[in-house]
């Protein structure tokens, strides 16, 4: 593949927020499972991931799960349409940090709204 060029947590969440500014009906991500975590594309740039760690391993199947995606195998990539309110969910879930207590019950949150919204944006579709 491309060489990736490491981007921080830190700064892929600040480009998925600037992304979200602005609600969007439908945007296209790419989901890509690599040695380095889960990343999330959005219009070739990185705007969520996960840390390679034990807590980011935990992570990168939820985070595929709020975007309606499963998690690609590594080394894989696969796609997703999310509109940018399930988008939020999931920059959110990206940041979590599931050795805290709390944010396990701010996770199982985060998911049910976002596969609230996925069913809602599907039925709106049809």
């Amino acid at each position: 593949g491309r060489a990736a060029v490491a981007i921080s947590r830190k700064k892929a969440l600040e480009r998925g927020r600037e992304s979200i500014e602005r609600p969007k009906g439908a945007m296209d991500v790419v989901l890509y499972h690599g040695k380095g975590g889960l990343t999330v594309r959005y219009q070739g740039k990185v705007i969520a991931r996960t840390h390679a760690s034990a807590v980011g391993r935990q992570l990168a199947p939820y985070l595929a799960e709020s975007l309606g995606a499963p998690l690609p195998p590594l080394g894989e990539s696969v796609e997703a349409t999310v509109s940018s309110g399930v988008m939020y969910r999931a920059l959110s879930i990206s940041s979590l940090d599931l050795r805290v207590p709390e944010a396990r019950l701010l996770l199982d949150y985060l998911l049910e709204e976002a596969r609230a919204m996925r069913a809602f944006t599907t039925q709106q579709i049809v």
